[in-house]
């Protein structure tokens, strides 16, 4: 792990506290799990087109209508 230090807002700080106290976790582990849920969201949320990129590549397709460009 690597250590890192950040500035909270007072409230933020305590409602951190206070969650950690009702799980029985560290402050550290109940921001590791905040951060980690996050990171996770944010990949299932990707919209960048990247993965459906990478399946349309997986298909390798091969063939199509020669006539389709003729036609525009």
């Amino acid at each position: 792990m690597t250590r890192t230090q950040l500035y909270l807002p007072e409230q933020v700080h305590r409602q951190l506290n206070r969650l950690a106290d009702e799980k029985s976790l560290s402050m550290a582990g109940v921001i590791r799990d905040f951060i980690e849920q996050g990171l996770k969201k944010i990949q299932i949320a990707d919209s960048s087109g990247k993965a459906t990129l990478r399946e349309v590549v997986g298909l390798q397709l091969q063939g199509g209508d020669n006539n389709y460009h003729q036609s525009l």
